[in-house]
């Protein structure tokens, strides 16, 4: 399934964890991401709160892409976004950023449309 998934995409990795006995697909070039992932959901939006991670996650890319992580300011407006997506920050994180500020997260609205079939 991974490998139908690359090759939709036509970018990314795929790589097996030993550790945990896991496969996973990842995307992690900036490029990649902002010409081939982003422009397919926004295009496809997620139907979930999932899709609240997502704007996040879009904005920090956009962030990254115009460099401006490369300064403390950047990087701390990207942390932030992070605090507030999926499951937080991880513990290290929180050590090595105490000024964190998690941003609010985008309210979605579920909007479903009826199959016409």
């Amino acid at each position: 399934m991974l490998k139908r998934i690359q090759s939709f995409f036509g970018v990314g990795t795929i790589r097996t964890n030993e550790r945990n006995n896991s496969v996973v697909y990842a995307v992690q070039s900036i490029k990649e991401l902002m010409n081939v992932v982003i422009p397919h959901f926004i295009k496809y939006p997620l139907l979930t709160q999932k899709q609240g991670d997502f704007e996040l996650f879009k904005k920090a890319l956009i962030i990254m892409n115009c460099k401006e992580h490369v300064n403390q300011n950047g990087l701390q407006e990207v942390v932030n976004l992070r605090a507030s997506m999926n499951n937080g920050l991880s513990s290290v994180l929180k050590d090595s950023f105490p000024n964190t500020k998690p941003v609010q997260r985008p309210i979605v609205e579920l909007v479903v449309t009826p199959d016409p079939n």
